[in-house]
C-alpha cells in the first residue's frame, strides 16, 4: 500500500457523512487543537469529557435512537405520523443528554478538586472554596431534564396513537407534515444540518452559558461560539471553492466544476488513468480545507481565549488593587 492510497483512504473516511467518519473528523480536529492549548490538568480533563461526550451523542447515540424509534413507529399505517413520532421521541431523549454535558462536567471537576470557579480550573487562581449561593444543583437539573425528556417521549407516543383516528389526524396534519419536511431523518438516521441548526447547537450553546462558572467562562463561550458556529455552517464552503480551484490548476484537474466538488466515491468511478491526478488534487484540497476550517480555527479560538482571559483577569485584579 503506497502513501497515496493511505492518504486517499484516510481522507475518504473523513469525507463520509457516516457517524464514524464525522466522529473522527470533528472530535479529532477539535479535541487535539483545544487540548494542545489547555491551561491546566483540570481543563484538559474537561475538554476530553465534553468533546467526546458531545460527539458520542451527535454521531452515535442520536442515530441509534432515531433508528430504534423509527423501527418502533414505522408500524403506523400513516408513514408521516410514524416519522413525526420518531422525530419527537428521538430529540426528547437526545437533547436533555446534550444539555446535561456541561453541568455534569462542572460537577465532576468540583467533586475531584473542590473548584467551582472557572479561573481556578484554568489555573489563574488557587481559590477552592465552595460557593453555596452560586452553586447549581446538578441533581435537581438532571431530574428536570429527565422530566422534560419523559414529557417529550409521551408527546411522541401520544401523537402516534392520537393520529390513528382520521379526524384526529386532520387536526395535526399540517404540523406533522411541516415537522417531517424540516427535521426528518434520512435512511442512515444520521443527524442532518437542519437538526444541528434548529435543535442540537442551540441546546448545546444554552447549556454552556447556563453552566458558566464566572464571567470569564461566559466570555470564552461567547468568543468560541460566535466564531465556530458560523464556520460550521458556512466556513468550509467559503474557503473550499478557492482551495479546490487552486489545486485543480496545479494538477490540471477538474475536481470542482460549477461550485460542485466531486466526492471520493465519484472520482473512484472514473477510468484508472484519470484517477491518480484527480485523487492527488482531491487529497491536497480536502486536507487543506479540513486543516484550516477544523484544526487551525480550533487552535486560533483556543489561543484567543487563552490570551484574552489572562489579560481580562489581570486587568480586573489591577483595578481591585487600585481601589
Amino acid at each position: 500500500m503506497n502513501s497515496l492510497s493511505i492518504a486517499t483512504k484516510t481522507l475518504k473516511a473523513l469525507e463520509t457523512s457516516s457517524s464514524l467518519g464525522m466522529f473522527a473528523k470533528d472530535t479529532g480536529g477539535c479535541l487535539l487543537s483545544r487540548l494542545s492549548l489547555s491551561r491546566s490538568k483540570e481543563e484538559s480533563k474537561e475538554i476530553k469529557f465534553t468533546e467526546i461526550a458531545e460527539s458520542a451523542i451527535f454521531y452515535f447515540i442520536a442515530p441509534f435512537l432515531a433508528k430504534t424509534t423509527g423501527d418502533i413507529f414505522s408500524k403506523h399505517e400513516n408513514k408521516q405520523v410514524g416519522r413525526f413520532a420518531q422525530i419527537i421521541t428521538t430529540f426528547s431523549l437526545a437533547l436533555p443528554l446534550i444539555f446535561a454535558i456541561a453541568p455534569i462536567r462542572n460537577q465532576i471537576t468540583y467533586n475531584n478538586t473542590n473548584k467551582d470557579k472557572f479561573t481556578s480550573v484554568i489555573g489563574l487562581e488557587n481559590e477552592n472554596k465552595k460557593s453555596e449561593n452560586e452553586k447549581k444543583d446538578t441533581k435537581k437539573l438532571i431530574k428536570k431534564l429527565s422530566l422534560i425528556s419523559a414529557l417529550g417521549v409521551g408527546a411522541g407516543v401520544g401523537s402516534y396513537f392520537f393520529s390513528k383516528k382520521p379526524n384526529n389526524y386532520k387536526k395535526i396534519e399540517p404540523f406533522v407534515n411541516k415537522t417531517v419536511e424540516k427535521l426528518g431523518f434520512n435512511e442512515k438516521n444520521d443527524l442532518s444540518l437542519s437538526h444541528y441548526a434548529a435543535l442540537v447547537y442551540p441546546v448545546s450553546v444554552a447549556s454552556y452559558f447556563y453552566s458558566s462558572r464566572d464571567k470569564y467562562e461566559k466570555l470564552e463561550n461567547l468568543r468560541r461560539f460566535s466564531i465556530t458556529i458560523p464556520l460550521m455552517f458556512l466556513g468550509e464552503k467559503l474557503i473550499e471553492n478557492p482551495i479546490y480551484r487552486a489545486f485543480d490548476k496545479i494538477f490540471k484537474t477538474n475536481v470542482i466544476e460549477v461550485n460542485k466538488v466531486k466526492t471520493y466515491k465519484e472520482i473512484l468511478n472514473f477510468p484508472k488513468n484519470q484517477q491518480k491526478q484527480m485523487l492527488k488534487s482531491k487529497n491536497f484540497a480536502y486536507g487543506t480545507t479540513f486543516l484550516i476550517n477544523t484544526v487551525l480555527i480550533g487552535l486560533g479560538v483556543a489561543l484567543l481565549n487563552r490570551i484574552a482571559t489572562k489579560e481580562n483577569y489581570k486587568r480586573d485584579k489591577e483595578d481591585i488593587i487600585a481601589r
